[in-house]
């Protein structure tokens, strides 16, 4: 998850540093082992009590939002739970984590249990086979669209950017929100606009080969996504995973934290030049100037800086060089390529608005059953992680069957993702910019 989520670079690069943090939210971690972990899905101002991602970090705090979902909770009990915190009901009525209900209090929030997130999975394995076949059903079509890519060898990963990644995740959920099958995330009283969910810790749900992640560093020109499963992050043969080492820095920096600080800026400031500088590079040869001289006649990029690039793109695989001559190694969509664009995502949103359609009823029956529909929450809210397991499965069984590109194949260079080098003219980036 959605912020300013395309173009604030800090909040969309990788989840995990300490300074950035993934579309759908950063988790919070608590001095003792989680029972819930939590993230938002928007953009959030507040801090300290009045952001529910910290009051949810407290451990007492999780423990009652359990206890919450099976059953309603007295005024006395929650009162009892909180003690020795500095949360107090008051406060959790005021975040909208619990509603008054009489003389009662119940969950008001998504909060997802272990049991929940089983019956998701399980539920969601059947429909994406269904939204699978959809597609598969359309194959001619799409063979047809791809067919007009110049680099053959590239087509099965462009397809799986564009229809598991474009188009089943990003335009997804704008699809889904459009549709009211997704709730907006509301606008808070200090401006701020998202919404707080939650999952228990210890669901053992396997994730690897469902494609529902991505990431995403956005250039003036050409942005670079991935798009895979989530045990393949890090990313460290993709771009923009591969920019992120001052992580693996941050405990030496705990006791100099205006230190830290300053270098972060700097360190973001280099890697915003680098992925420019890379973008251009991309370009350039994908139209065509595939030697060192063509570069350096093409980009205004200093020599130094540009060989720097080059031998990055090289080592990780975006470029390819055989006799001195570059070519791309990853899909890369640039304006001639925007008519492709257009009808791969055109074909994508008129096969998923049908099968929403016809399976949304169905859909939202079989999991009326989840805690926080019990407790009254509206399933919409829900929506957005029921997509993700749906469009996941779906993504898996297209790559599986052959439709496109199987990251999880043997022998990929790139393991559980595929990369995606485009120009913000002919794609919108996550969050619809």
């Amino acid at each position: 998850m959605q912020i300013d989520l395309a173009w604030v670079f800090a909040l969309i690069l990788l989840a995990g540093s300490p300074w950035v943090a993934k579309a759908q939210g950063s988790e919070q971690k608590a001095a003792e082992e989680p029972l819930i972990h939590t993230a938002v899905t928007g953009s959030i101002k507040a801090s300290g009590l009045d952001d529910p991602q910290y009051v949810l970090s407290l451990v007492p705090v999780q423990r009652l939002m359990l206890e919450a979902t099976r059953r309603p909770l007295a005024k006395a009990e929650i009162e009892k739970a909180l003690q020795g915190t500095p949360v107090t009901l008051d406060r959790l009525l005021q975040l909208e984590l619990l509603r008054r209900q009489q003389d009662t209090y119940r969950l008001n929030y998504l909060l997802l249990t272990t049991a929940d997130q089983q019956t998701m999975y399980r539920v969601c394995d059947g429909y994406g086979q269904s939204l699978a076949d959809a597609f598969r059903s359309h194959s001619a079509e799409f063979g047809q669209i791809f067919s007009r890519y110049p680099n053959a060898v590239l087509r099965p990963q462009l397809m799986f950017d564009l229809i598991a990644g474009v188009a089943m995740d990003w335009g997804g959920l704008d699809l889904t929100t459009e549709l009211g099958y997704r709730i907006q995330p509301p606008r808070h009283a200090d401006g701020s606009v998202y919404f707080v969910h939650s999952k228990e810790a210890g669901a053992q749900i396997d994730l690897t080969g469902l494609y529902l992640d991505s990431e995403t560093a956005p250039g003036s020109k050409m942005s670079f996504s991935t798009f895979g499963d989530g045990p393949s992050s890090p990313r460290l043969q993709g771009l923009p995973d591969v920019f992120d080492g001052l992580d693996n820095a941050k405990e030496d920096w705990r006791n100099a934290p205006d230190v830290y600080a300053a270098l972060r800026g700097e360190y973001i400031s280099l890697i915003l030049l680098a992925i420019q500088d890379a973008g251009q590079v991309m370009d350039a040869v994908a139209d065509g100037s595939d030697t060192d001289s063509a570069l350096a006649t093409t980009l205004s990029i200093p020599e130094a800086r540009r060989k720097t690039v080059v031998r990055l793109l090289v080592a990780v695989g975006y470029l390819r060089e055989i006799d001195h001559h570059y070519s791309v190694g990853v899909p890369v969509l640039t304006e001639r390529d925007k008519p492709l664009s257009d009808a791969a995502l055109k074909l994508s949103r008129e096969i998923m608005t049908d099968w929403l359609r016809r399976n949304y009823p169905s859909m939202k029956d079989e999991l009326s059953g989840l805690s926080p529909m019990r407790n009254g929450v509206a399933f919409p809210l829900a929506f957005s992680e029921v997509w993700h397991y749906e469009f996941g499965f779906a993504t898996k069984s297209l790559a599986e069957s052959g439709f496109y590109a199987n990251p999880r194949a043997p022998g990929n260079r790139y393991v559980g993702y595929v990369p995606l080098v485009w120009a913000r003219s002919v794609l919108k980036g996550p969050g619809g910019d």
